[in-house]
This record gives structure tokens, C-alpha cells and sequence, in this order.
């Protein structure tokens, strides 16, 4: 839950961090987790430090934004028909357990990638770009072109600016974004194995680590998920970190037994 675009519950409120916390089941019990929120996540007007189980008429505080914690029993089905006792895995009330990615969403989210990458890459190499078209095309032969020391520090300024463009495409895509541009314009998510949430800055910086071992592998290590029932690469087992589908809503009882009202 948060204002990222990532988040499966969206709540569009200035109070509310990114991604302020993680709703969930643990087998019967619906518990709630802060992820390092501004403002802090509240049960209760207390605030929490640890994973906490919410119960019927509980009051969950994010921000400004107080959620109401209600049981809808005469829209919930049995348990023997209760899809959501029937998925595996930790997910956000009324959706769906996610979907791994296959190799071949993997590679086309990469090709992807490379194409939008390499244009974006034009733009912080813009100016020097313009130097040498204007000195080839436009000066006139006695005019006098720009020293090779401007050229130079013209060059290293846009190095600069084409780093900081690969640490918002890559990292920054990671570790909030729920992955880079390429992955989302596929409907994929990188996220926590575990929690399913974006990774975060410093297990991004690890996924990049991880991927540089994946590359002295001679590319083995990416051909992994052809093989692994979960679809994980190399770098993921290393980072603990999975791309995925995303969720999909379940709609129905499910999603109406939780539908808090904002005041």
C-alpha cells in the first residue's frame, strides 16, 4: 500500500510514503507490516514497529488516511471454496498470487529495454552532439571551432549526466518503480521473493552485483529460468529478488470484503 504506481493498493494521499506498508495473509490471520514509512503506519492510534494482526473493528492510520478493518461474512465464501485459502504464497487481500515470468517475457522485456535505453542515452549527450554537427555542417571554414579542452570538459559533463540516467533507468526503476520501463510496459514487476514489494536501493545495488556475476557465467545464468519452475536467473537467486506477472484481482467477494472508507 502507498502512492507508487507499483503498489497493488494505490492511495493517492500527500501523507502516505511511496511505499508505506505491506497488507497481507499469514494463514487465517490478516496482518499488517510498516516498510519505513515518513509518518508511520498505526493500529489503533498506536504505532507500529513489528508485523501486527488486524481484527475485525481495528482502525489502520497511514498518514492522514484511516482505513476501517471490517468483516463482510455474508460475502465471503467457505473455507473449501475460498480461493484465496487455495493460493500460495504471501499476497495483498484480494488478489491473486503472482505469476512468474518465462524466459521468453524475460528477453523481450530486455530487447525492450535496449531500444529505450540506447534512445534515452542520446539525450544527455545532446550538447555535444550539437557541437560536432554545428563544426562539421554549419561553421564556415574560417571560423574558429572549439578548443579540444572545452570539447573535453563538455564530454565529461555529459558522462555525468549519462550516469545519472543509468541510476534512474536501473536503479531507481528497481528499487521503486517496481522495474525498469521496459519490464513495466510488459505488465512485469521485479519485486522481493518473499514480501512481493519493490526491492528497495540496496538490494538493487546487490541485483546489479549479481548480474555482473550472471555475465561472467557466459551467459548461463540467464538461461536458468528455462529450467526452474519459479523462472528465477541467476541474479535473482543471488539477490533474492523474482520478476512476475502483475497481480491480478480477484474481484467479487474478495475484493468487496475489504473496501475501507477514506475520511
Amino acid at each position: 500500500m502507498g502512492r507508487s504506481r507499483s503498489c497493488d493498493l494505490r492511495l493517492r494521499d500527500d501523507s502516505v510514503s511511496r511505499l508505506h506498508a505491506v497488507l497481507y495473509w499469514r494463514g487465517e490471520e490478516l496482518v499488517v507490516e510498516d516498510s519505513g514509512s515518513s509518518n508511520g503506519t498505526f493500529v489503533n492510534r498506536e504505532r507500529i514497529a513489528a508485523p501486527t494482526r488486524l481484527a475485525e473493528g481495528d482502525i489502520l492510520t497511514l498518514g492522514t488516511l484511516r482505513l476501517a478493518v471490517e468483516l463482510v461474512a455474508a460475502a465471503l465464501p467457505s473455507p473449501a471454496d475460498d480461493p484465496l485459502l487455495r493460493t500460495e504464497g504471501d499476497y495483498t487481500v484480494g488478489l491473486l498470487a503472482p505469476r512468474p515470468a518465462g524466459f521468453g517475457w524475460r528477453l523481450l522485456a530486455w530487447l525492450l529495454d535496449t531500444v529505450l535505453f540506447a534512445v534515452g542515452s542520446l539525450i544527455p549527450f545532446a550538447p555535444l552532439l550539437a557541437i560536432v554537427g554545428a563544426e562539421r555542417h554549419l561553421l564556415s571554414p574560417e571560423a574558429l571551432p572549439p578548443s579540444l579542452q572545452t570539447k573535453a570538459w563538455l564530454a565529461g559533463g555529459c558522462t555525468v549526466l549519462w550516469l545519472l540516467y543509468v541510476a534512474y533507468y536501473v536503479l531507481h526503476g528497481w528499487a521503486r518503480r517496481g522495474g525498469t520501463p521496459g519490464l513495466r510496459l510488459l505488465g512485469l514487476r521485479l519485486v522481493d521473493w518473499k514480501h512481493q514489494v519493490p526491492i528497495g536501493y540496496l538490494r538493487a545495488l546487490l541485483r546489479a552485483l549479481a548480474l555482473v556475476v550472471t555475465f561472467l557465467t557466459l551467459g548461463i545464468g540467464f538461461l536458468l529460468p528455462l529450467f526452474r519452475r519459479d523462472r528465477k536467473a541467476l541474479h535473482d537467486l543471488l539477490a533474492g529478488t523474482s520478476v512476475t506477472h502483475r497481480r491480478q484481482s480477484l474481484g467479487g467477494a474478495a475484493t468487496a470484503a475489504y473496501n475501507p472508507p477514506r475520511e
